[in-house]
């Protein structure tokens, strides 16, 4: 399961309308992608979402049931691993699951593996690359029980080279595991490298101002990225984004 739904959402801070009449959905095992201007209230869904905040308006359910007000349905991985220094890697993996109530490690072990950090079981975070720790963070949040996983540009701080190398990765992972995950990026190659649809969204007050729905086949190569139709297609969004 995981198919999440958000209708009719706005939101204030104050005089400052942040979001005004967002609808849109992820269905279960679907990749989405939302891009907008600086400040237009992308990580604000995310809060309301998590439940940390509530809409002035609107309604927000996952499977049916509603996530309004309410914690703990949804894996958020932020831009900064947040990994906890004093743990090692192996129990920097197993906290997700841990709060959940279950302790059995045989999964985390497995998805170390898969994310190439074999050997690094017992390491501290200081220990690893910012590459390395993004992996970490991520296989945590697949670690968890809920079925969407929220990342808010958690490649943003790589360098370009190793950006890429995550991206490759990360649809690997994914296309395994197949959990729903919203994405949130200010880069429109990324948003189209990775995604099945891009909800871009409008400055503020935000609202989804178009969705597109991403043509190219999977798995998907670097080749991709030199391609006419990809080129167009980022033009396309990057003249959405300045209008």
């Amino acid at each position: 399961m995981g198919k999440l739904h958000l209708q009719h959402i706005s939101k204030s801070y104050g005089a400052t309308k942040v979001l005004q009449d967002v609808s849109f959905h992820v269905n279960e095992g679907e990749f989405v992608t939302i891009v907008g201007p600086s400040g237009s209230g992308k990580s604000t869904l995310f809060h309301l979402i998590g439940g940390l905040i509530a809409p002035d308006s609107g309604t927000i359910t996952l499977d049916g049931k509603n996530l309004i007000n309410t914690r703990g349905h949804i894996s958020y991985m932020p831009q900064n691993p947040s990994l906890f220094p004093w743990r090692t890697i192996l129990k920097n993996v197993l906290l997700s699951s841990e709060i959940a109530g279950k302790k059995d490690a045989g999964n985390a072990l497995e998805l170390i593996e898969k994310a190439g950090l074999s050997g690094y079981e017992d390491a501290y975070p200081h220990q690893l690359s910012g590459g390395m720790k993004q992996r970490v963070a991520f296989i945590r949040s697949l670690n968890s029980p809920q079925s969407i996983i929220c990342l808010d540009e958690p490649f943003s701080a790589l360098d370009e080279f190793t950006r890429f190398e995550m991206q490759e990765w990360l649809l690997s992972i994914w296309k395994e595991y197949q959990k729903s995950i919203l994405f949130i990026t200010h880069n429109i190659e990324e948003a189209l490298f990775l995604s099945d649809r891009i909800l871009v969204l409008s400055d503020k007050p935000a609202s989804i101002k178009k969705e597109i729905i991403i043509p190219f086949s999977r798995p998907r190569t670097e080749d991709l990225l030199l391609s006419d139709e990809f080129m167009k297609l980022k033009r396309e969004i990057h003249n959405d984004l300045r209008s």
